[in-house]
């Protein structure tokens, strides 16, 4: 069984419960003859490339880790989802080839890694070890250092900071000035965001809203979800996710390398609190405890690093002064490996957090050590401490609570002993590798050796005779890698057609030596786009394909496009058309589309999220739109036999949104699929600077807004008006068309729209 184990960092960089936790488990894991594992983490190394991909060993467990300093992050989306990121760990992911990947965390990674999984029928489990799907601070505290139960009403959007809402270029300058060491500097970025907000309204419940209705769609797709407390899963409930898809679990520890804490006590209570010293963790109030107790009575340990919290550094700061305080034996941060022994030279633990904890794994650690607890009572942290059996619980954010526990201590020498003797076994390492193993060995086998996505078989591409259709003029070097992205595509199969479009060279020959899977028509009269694609139309359909995909010559199709198409198409009668979600070649973050809106009043038409970055999508994978750039359409075939094929008068442009609105008109709906990707470089057969493109563009879009919406004389002249200054604005401002040309080409399209005259 292979074994992918996904988290936002590791040891010794990360010390972390969960990311200690992750590694101990890889090695449990690993440790079994049938398993081997490999853990996916997260990096951030300056000097290191952006998003790179590096390899180690770390004994039995292959680690690849992945860098993101968030320098390529720019809106607070990327944050949490980052296509460029995704992209980099699916790579990760198809290398290991696993049988089953759990994540443990995503923070600093990318949520949409989940739907990748999913694409590729990957069984996934996931452990829920805080709040980060939930809040993006991750420990369901506000600005004001209260807990919050999460997105309500009015969502996240007093905790969004301002800055997230101003353009990417003072995101990027806001950042950077954050990292610069002058304090006068560093002080910048927070003007930078007042004067973003000022310059750049934006609501930021929406931005809120948009997160929390993803992150309940990732946790929609997981398979197996775990929460390690009563607490956590009931904030889930909460959040949305259905109590049946939360199972209750307890988490291993390590217990080769624990020390057994010392019951001969002599001399003053020795207390140690381990763990970072920021804010939610509360450090103060065992400060503030101490100085409560008799002089001499306590010596504490803070193991830990002063940090700033989420930026803010006055906690920091006002803590960083009081930690030489003469009870204090030593502070700082040490090595994991060091903390067994700390924790055997101490009497108690104490956790005075102010944040709704899950199942700390310190806790877990100090009781396999045999030492007490003394724990806020609230959350996880009340769950496992046993209130005078194996720990005491006081009052949350209450210091005269937590020193009046001290003191019991103090004063009950015996208490000690009782809450070492009322300890209970830990639940190791092991043991949780052989539960895991056997939950995942369940899961692998549901989806059986072929690992089929959770879609009916009947929705699936290859249960359906698909015939792609690539139509080439003149530019064989291009058809061939359209007609190899057909053939290369993942889960999904399809019959290759190509049409030789106005053949008059050796294209044709060389297509067929090159792809000898295809099937290659030849026209020797240039048909344009509509009457070329008609040629293969019809072959398909004699052949009995039950769909046809249209795909433009100069585009090539995302391994999984086809697959997604086509599941979606077949998801619902009442759809006719899925198109994918066109990007850039150059620039595959950037959307050329993402179908079109057409309003036949105005006959203003639109490429929807053009210019856009594909991150702004959201959350949902298939929208019902006007219609869709015929770059990649796929067509069910009950849309030929009640409409008909293209109109061949168009020739060139615009007959795809005329052929999406005439089957709207029948009852059959288009649909933008955003899991489907293509990428487009455009303008590879007529030319970006073609004076062509502006005659057919204004010919065919003033035709289009006279077939779908006939008004009356007055009407029909203000849209034309309004199409021939539209195009006209585009000539005079467009640098991509010699403007001279241009205007006459629009005059001549325009003429000939008057005159009926269509066609080449």
């Amino acid at each position: 069984m292979r074994v992918l184990q996904i988290v936002h960092g590791l040891p010794p960089a990360s010390s972390g419960g969960t990311e200690t936790y992750v590694m101990d488990l890889a090695d449990a894991l690993a440790r079994r003859p049938d398993v081997h594992v490999t853990v996916l983490a997260r990096e951030a190394d300056a000097q290191r490339p952006e998003l790179g991909l590096r390899h180690e060993h770390r004994g039995a467990v292959d680690v690849e880790f992945v860098n993101n300093t968030f320098a390529a992050c720019e809106t607070f989306e990327e944050t949490y989802r980052h296509p460029a990121l995704c992209a980099a760990l699916a790579r990760v992911v198809d290398a290991v080839n696993p049988d089953i990947v759990h994540l443990q965390h995503l923070t600093c990674l990318s949520t949409d890694l989940v739907a990748e999984l999913r694409s590729r029928g990957l069984p996934t489990v996931m452990t829920l070890n805080d709040y980060w799907p939930i809040c993006h601070r991750g420990q369901l505290i506000d600005l004001d250092a209260a807990r919050c139960d999460g997105p309500g009403e009015h969502g996240c959007a007093s905790c969004i900071p301002a800055g997230v809402i101003a353009p990417a270029g003072m995101w990027r300058v806001a950042r950077r000035m954050r990292e610069l060491p002058v304090p006068i500097v560093r002080s910048v970025p927070a003007a930078i965001e007042r004067l973003a907000a000022a310059a750049f309204p934006a609501d930021t419940r929406q931005l809120s809203k948009a997160r929390a209705d993803h992150m309940r769609a990732v946790l929609g797709a997981v398979d197996l979800l775990l929460a390690p407390s009563a607490t956590l899963r009931e904030q889930y409930v909460r959040f949305g996710v259905a109590p049946e898809r939360l199972e209750l679990c307890d988490q291993g520890i390590e217990t080769g390398r624990i020390i057994r804490a010392r019951s001969d006590r002599g001399g003053p209570l020795r207390v140690i609190f381990a763990g970072s010293l920021i804010l939610s963790k509360a450090p103060h109030l065992l400060l503030d405890a101490i100085e409560q107790l008799p002089p001499g009575a306590v010596v504490v340990d803070f193991l830990g690093s002063v940090a700033p919290y989420h930026g803010d550094r006055r906690y920091a700061a006002a803590l960083h002064h009081r930690l030489g305080h003469p009870a204090i034996r030593r502070s700082g941060p040490i090595a994991h490996e060091r903390v067994p022994a700390a924790l055997a030279d101490a009497d108690v633990l104490v956790v005075p957090s102010t944040w709704i904890e899950n199942a700390p794994f310190i806790i877990r650690e100090a009781f396999a050590s045999g030492l007490p607890v003394i724990a806020s009572r609230l959350g996880g942290m009340a769950e496992m401490v046993r209130d005078g059996r194996d720990g005491l619980l006081f009052e949350t954010g209450n210091a005269s609570s937590l020193a009046a526990a001290l003191q019991r201590l103090i004063d009950e020498p015996s208490l000690l002993g009782r809450l070492r003797g009322g300890i209970r076994p830990v639940f190791t390492i092991d043991e949780d590798a052989a539960r895991l193993h056997a939950r995942y060995a369940s899961l692998a086998a549901s989806r059986g050796p072929g690992r089929a996505a959770a879609v009916p078989a009947a929705s699936s591409a290859s249960a359906r005779a698909i015939t792609a259709l690539v139509l080439d003029y003149r530019t064989p070097a291009e058809t061939f890698l359209a007609a190899r992205s057909i053939e290369t595509s993942i889960d999904a199969h399809a019959e290759t057609l190509i049409v030789a479009n106005g053949a008059r060279d050796k294209g044709a020959r060389r297509l067929r030596s090159a792809l000898p899977r295809a099937d290659v028509i030849e026209s020797d009269a240039n048909l344009g786009f509509s009457g070329g694609c008609n040629v293969g139309i019809r072959h398909a359909l004699a052949r009995g394909a039950e769909a046809v995909l249209l795909l433009n010559s100069d585009a090539v199709l995302h391994p999984f496009a086809l697959r997604e198409l086509s599941n979606v198409l077949w998801s619902d009668e009442h759809l006719g058309i899925a198109a994918a979600v066109t990007v850039s070649r150059e620039e595959p973050q950037i959307i050329a589309s993402a179908g079109m809106r057409y309003d036949p009043r105005t006959g203003r038409m639109r490429h929807l999220a053009a210019g856009r970055r594909f991150a702004s999508l959201g959350t949902d994978l298939v929208r019902r739109v006007d219609g869709a750039s015929g770059c990649a359409l796929l067509i069910k075939r009950a849309v030929f036999d009640c409409i008909g094929l293209l109109d061949e008068a168009y020739f060139f442009s615009f007959e795809d949104l005329e052929f999406c609105l005439r089957a709207r008109a029948a009852g059959f709906d288009t649909v933008s699929v955003s899991s489907a990707i293509v990428y487009h470089e455009g303008a590879r057969t007529i030319g970006v600077r073609s004076p062509r493109r502006v005659y057919y563009g204004v010919r065919n879009h003033l035709r289009l807004a006279q077939q779908v919406a006939p008004l009356g004389p007055a009407a029909r002249l203000a849209r034309s008006a309004l199409i021939v200054g539209l195009s006209t604005a585009y000539v005079v401002l467009s640098p991509e068309v010699p403007m001279a040309a241009g205007l006459v080409a629009m005059m001549r399209g325009t003429f000939d729209h008057a005159r009926g005259r269509y066609g080449a």
